[in-house]
């Protein structure tokens, strides 16, 4: 059996520690035992048994800490900057340890910003096979140049959730994979009766065409721009398309308190806080929307896939590659309002609408089902195991 060192970023609840779970639960125990290393910090624990749930044995270490530059964490205030230099050895050197006590075969960082910890395994085995995982676009600024040189000079291979993804690394030869995000099987299935009932705790009329936005608050998901967008043209939208913006945290400031407002104040939209099981409202709404500013994947739109939803996204990297132009959903571009318009107008056809949720169940089960994702990955773990 071959032990498999993880290297996980954060410790809060959000996508990649999920989908490390979600890898970790299917592997192949008879050839492959996990170990995860993630941070010691207080809040840590859902993820920690998240984890420890899924089979794994978990090491906490305080010097486990990102080197952020991406789409997602950008890392563009210079005391975050100096954080994450100065943080850097602490990491090349827990690193280090941790490979010198566990006596890994192979490490697995869950983000390109655990680089890091890719420099202090090969210190201390220097022909150990270590694979980042790209979950987000590098930037393309200085900082991100150079994250995306580190990583380039001290992984092996990557995954990626998304060709994209792989395009950010900076090099043609980077040893790439692309691996889709995957949705857990167990937990997405449809469940019609949770969904109406969910519509009649919200009292939403049976004839509302239900646009849902389920992501992080934040400008490069542009969900104040979505709401401003509806507004811009509600007179030209489909009567029945009401949108529900979900994800709001608790406490609401700056960006999120003027999103959060501005949905109150528009006639079409409605404010969800974050809710930790989304299943329920995902199978209430009848399409996913991906208004994203900035390029990265979006969660809601694959797993809204597996339970028959169409997707509507905008024209940004990463995002196109979940939906299939007017098969499985449709494509809007920001510069052009009427291409929104037009979008969710024909998804307020019924007929069209069920069409392309059944397109995008069968788009799901190809790109994003579990089973798949694992034995892919697993593939790649025996490609660089047997090179070794």
């Amino acid at each position: 059996m071959k032990k498999v060192l993880y290297f996980h970023h954060a410790t809060g609840l959000g996508g990649a520690p999920r989908s490390l779970s979600l890898l970790i639960r299917g592997l192949d125990r008879e050839r492959f035992q996990p170990i995860v290393a993630m941070p010691k910090r207080e809040g840590n624990g859902a993820v920690k048994a998240l984890f420890r749930e899924a089979g794994a044995e978990v090491i906490e270490e305080r010097d486990i800490r990102p080197f952020n530059g991406s789409s997602v964490a950008r890392n563009d205030a210079l005391k975050d900057r100096a954080y994450a230099i100065a943080s850097y050895p602490l990491t090349v050197r827990c690193a280090k340890r941790l490979v010198n006590d566990v006596r890994p075969d192979l490490v697995h960082l869950n983000s390109t910003c655990l680089v890091a910890a890719a420099a202090g395994a090969h210190m201390a085995a220097p022909k150990l096979p270590v694979i980042a995982h790209v979950r987000e676009p590098l930037l393309s600024n200085r900082w991100g140049r150079a994250l995306a040189s580190l990583n380039r000079r001290h992984v092996n291979a990557f995954i990626s959730i998304d060709e994209a993804g792989l395009r950010t690394l900076g090099s043609k030869d980077a040893d790439g994979t692309v691996v889709y995000n995957f949705v857990d099987d167990e937990a997405f299935h449809s469940d019609p009766e949770s969904g109406e009932k969910y519509r009649r705790m919200q009292a939403w009329n049976a004839d509302d065409v239900v646009f849902l936005f389920l992501a992080r608050v934040a400008p490069s998901n542009g969900p104040l721009e979505l709401v401003k967008l509806i507004d811009e043209n509600a007179q030209k939208l489909h009567p029945s398309a009401r949108f529900v913006v979900a994800g709001f945290p608790k406490s609401k400031t700056g960006y999120a308190l003027a999103a959060y407002e501005a949905a109150g104040r528009s006639p079409r939209c409605v404010a969800v806080d974050f809710v930790e099981d989304p299943v329920p409202l995902m199978l209430a709404s009848d399409v996913m929307v991906a208004p994203f500013t900035e390029p990265h994947s979006a969660r809601s739109v694959f797993e809204g896939a597996a339970l028959g939803k169409p997707g509507l996204v905008a024209n940004v990297p990463h995002l196109v590659e979940l939906v299939r132009d007017g098969h499985t959903g449709a494509v809007f571009s920001w510069e052009e309002p009427n291409t929104f318009v037009s979008a969710v107008n024909d998804l307020c056809n019924s007929d069209k609408r069920t069409e392309m949720g059944r397109a995008s169940l069968e788009f799901a089960k190809a790109n994003f089902c579990s089973k798949t994702g694992v034995e892919k990955t697993m593939s790649v773990y025996d490609k660089l195991l047997e090179n070794r």
